[in-house]
């Protein structure tokens, strides 16, 4: 009974003690949306298509689409873009598992160098 009473009082803003849990709009994080991009580079015949899972200023992970990319293309530098935001960055291969990809980001945001489909 304790436990629900503290989980009401800490929803509710209301605390029977001084310094209690108090839970504010900023605790809660946002969903992240999963966005389409396209990995390339100079030996691609084509853009791959992907799914940028998660990324941040320095970094991000994709999931390919198709797992058909030999690993000594990834040991280049690639770009990656963005179809939402319609820009790319230059970017390397951090990690890889399966279909996972890990990059490092090496370059800000820009204008795409190329047309994607």
């Amino acid at each position: 009974m304790a436990l629900w009473k503290t989980l009401v009082s800490s929803l509710s803003g209301d605390s029977g003690k001084p310094g209690g849990l108090r839970l504010k709009p900023e605790d809660f994080r946002a969903p992240r949306r999963m966005r389409e991009g396209y990995l390339w580079s100079d030996s691609l015949i084509m853009p791959r298509p992907c799914t940028i899972r998660d990324m941040s200023p320095l970094t991000a992970q994709v999931v390919l689409w198709h797992d058909d990319i030999k690993p000594q293309v990834l040991a280049r530098p690639l770009k990656l873009y963005v179809s939402t935001d319609r820009q790319e960055a230059d970017c390397i291969v951090a990690g890889r598992d399966n279909n996972v990809l890990s990059l490092r980001l090496t370059s800000a945001f820009r204008a795409p160098t190329r047309t994607y489909p």
